[in-house]
């Protein structure tokens, strides 16, 4: 029997047995003419049918696989590290004595990994397709780890830049390709569940990014390298790329794919491999006992290894023709449909999910400043506020409120204009970066107060009482004072007793001798004094997409993946307004909660869904292709909602929960993969 006939013959029985009409599986697809490879049948010495599939069934489950998915799980755990490192240093990096970032500059920096990303999602996983799964994760994970590092010593902002992009393509490199590996490590009956449980990682990963924020990041940490201060941001930094070259180390000890080295024509190689995992699976048999002799896959010459050229350019050209192949299948007569339809998914889930959980630590923040400054706003007269930080808000209403103490409080960046203070106290508060257009402080007792690199028009102290006060780069056009008592007052670290030589050293305008700095309280953008507040939330709202991964695991081998995608992302979008709807900052962190909860389905069914989709020699391809599409959403997510939070956050919360509902009604045409054999 030829094996042209064994092919049709086996596929047609596959066909007629599963008594489905509509046939959505490869059985369905297996045309002669849609370019997709079938598995030629072998008869092995008992007689029995012995395709790639069986071999995975005589391999069963056991310790070869729980290696493989810790160190794919591990992978890919370092890889969501990366990613989401950024988010939490963002605040400590933009100040003036770091890398200091404009607004837009750190709206840049947030998004720049996922351009590397893109670069690497084609770059990797279309050369994964042509030297394979192993030496790709391999050179990735080394190129993610050590630029990562690298960046933790870049002196000033542009080189962190560069250094972040060229991790995020290493990022982009591995994150396809372990999906890519891992399907076809596992036989279809066990696929959708083991693939759930390796998505998971993504979360492990997320907790521990948060962990290692919540306890480094807010440390007081002072390392002198050179002329380079090493504070707990880059020390952040620095743990985090460990994960990744840990990974790249423990490749070393696991096989490539026999799938792909049988795809390519190295069938030694790849039975080798399958002996290797039976008898990791089976301790007590030798490796010899692995009933399958062999299998023979119809290999076409274009993706046969052996016709790569010696020439190194040439060999570089021909095998970008072959990606560029590859790509061009994805969109083919009997691929167009879906290969648009989880573009379309791909774009939407990335936008909403890369833009809330990258910016939802500065979102959390936000709101807690905002709560801050509305308690401040309804601060009654004779009432004490203490212990908050209140940063980035133009305040223009006057306020007529006498008998009010203000201790521990912090003013960043506020602008006044014609605000009066009346007898008010202000007791260890720091005025910082602020701008006081007509303010006038009316028998205020200031006791350890500090007014820091303050600018305005005019500010005008009547009968005020100024004790142990200091004046440090304050810029303004009319400062006044009339009656009051000035003790133990320093300006630009002069020391002053008088008013008279207060007045002639503020007009004297002569710079102080060394910059001036707010004493360290916390970030100027932590609304709490508790600068651990904002890490501790950002580890609950990561930890919550533990029930979301337990749901997506159970659930794709139960239920058909693409109406369990729709839903999630249904699902997403309800929380997503749920989120425009709250304000308090309990219910924020809530709500985030649950939006990452339900969203983590839809990432790990779509992942599914692709793999599962596509042939095996397009497989890495289309995962990557489809990865550029998610780096295309993370980047436009990231820079929208980076843009709009500081000026009306309800913008990219709408647009959000829009976006993913056309992600929703997406999924509903995608085709049944549910309990289907994976694509040859």
């Amino acid at each position: 029997m030829h094996f042209e006939d064994a092919r049709v013959r086996y596929n047609a029985k596959k066909s007629s047995e599963s008594g489905d009409d509509d046939a959505e599986g490869p059985a369905a697809d297996a045309r002669p003419d849609d370019h997709e490879k079938l598995i030629a049948i072998e008869i092995d010495e008992n007689g029995v049918a012995a395709e790639y599939e069986v071999a995975l069934k005589h391999i069963g489950l056991g310790l070869f696989h729980v290696l493989i998915m810790f160190v794919n799980g591990m992978a890919l755990s370092s890889d969501a590290i990366e990613v989401l490192s950024i988010s939490f240093v963002l605040t400590s990096a933009k100040s003036p004595s770091e890398l200091d970032m404009a607004d837009w500059q750190s709206a840049l920096l947030s998004s720049i990994i996922f351009a590397g990303m893109l670069v690497g999602s084609y770059l990797w996983g279309t050369m994964s397709d042509i030297t394979g799964r192993r030496t790709t994760l391999m050179t990735s994970l080394t190129v993610n780890g050590v630029f990562g590092l690298i960046s933790a010593f870049a002196p000033n902002y542009w080189l962190f830049l560069f250094f972040r992009f060229v991790s995020g393509v290493g990022v982009g490199g591995s994150l396809p390709v372990i999906f890519s590996y891992m399907s076809e490590m596992v036989r279809n009956k066990y696929r959708g569940p083991y693939l759930g449980v390796l998505s998971m990682h993504w979360m492990i990963g997320s907790l521990l990014c948060g962990a290692f924020a919540w306890m480094i990041v807010p440390a007081d940490i002072n390392l002198v390298l050179g002329s380079l201060h090493i504070h707990s941001w880059r020390v952040f930094i620095i743990v985090s790329s460990i994960p990744s070259i840990l990974g790249a180390f423990l490749y070393l000890f696991l096989p490539e794919s026999p799938r792909f080295l049988l795809e390519v024509g190295k069938h030694e190689q790849a039975m080798k491999g399958l002996r290797l995992a039976y008898r990791l699976n089976h301790i007590h048999k030798p490796g010899s006992e692995f009933p399958i002799k062999s299998i023979d896959i119809r290999v076409t010459p274009k993706h046969h290894s052996a016709d790569n050229p010696s020439s190194m350019r040439l060999w570089v050209v021909t095998n970008f023709k072959k990606g560029m192949g590859h790509v061009a299948e994805l969109f083919n007569q009997v691929l167009l449909v879906r290969t648009l339809l989880l573009l379309g998914i791909q774009f939407c889930l990335s936008f909403g999910g890369y833009g809330v959980s990258l910016w939802y630590p500065t979102y959390v923040e936000q709101i807690n400043e905002r709560a801050d400054i509305d308690h401040f706003y309804s601060a009654s007269c004779n009432s004490t506020i203490s212990d908050i930080i209140i940063g980035s808000e133009e305040i223009s209403r006057l306020r007529h409120c006498s008998s009010t103490s203000y201790t521990n409080v912090t003013f960043n960046h506020i602008t006044f204009s014609d605000w009066v203070f009346v007898d008010a106290l202000l007791n260890r508060s720091v005025f910082n970066r602020c701008v006081f257009n007509g303010v006038t402080f009316r028998r205020v007792n200031a006791t350890s107060a500090l007014f820091v690199n303050g600018s305005g028009t005019a500010m005008f102290f009547d009968t005020a009482v100024l004790h142990s006060t200091g004046f440090c780069g304050l810029n303004v056009s009319n400062f006044t004072m009339v009656g009051g008592q000035v003790t133990d007052v320093t300006v630009n670290g002069r020391s002053v007793s008088n008013q008279t030589a207060l007045l002639e050293a503020l007009w004297e305008g002569k710079p102080p001798p060394s910059p001036c700095s707010a004493p360290s309280a916390g970030s100027p953008y932590t609304s709490k004094v508790d600068k651990y507040q904002v890490y501790q939330e950002s580890f609950y709202i990561a930890g919550s997409a533990l029930p979301g991964n337990i749901l997506s695991a159970v659930a794709v081998y139960f239920l058909r993946r693409n109406y369990w995608l729709a839903f999630s992302l249904f699902a997403s979008t309800c929380s997503a307004f749920l989120l425009y709807v709250v304000t308090t900052p309990v219910f924020v962190v809530i709500v985030l909660c649950l939006f990452n909860a339900i969203s983590t389905p839809a990432w790990n069914d779509s992942s599914l869904l692709i793999a599962e989709l596509y042939p095996t020699h397009l497989r890495s391809t289309a995962l990557g292709t489809h990865f550029i599409m998610i780096r295309i959403g993370a980047i436009l997510g990231t820079n929208v909602f980076g843009h709009f939070i500081a000026v009306n956050p309800s913008v990219p919360i709408l647009l959000v929960a829009a976006i993913l509902l056309v992600g929703s009604a997406l999924a509903l045409p995608l085709p049944k993969t549910t309990r289907h054999t994976i694509l040859n």
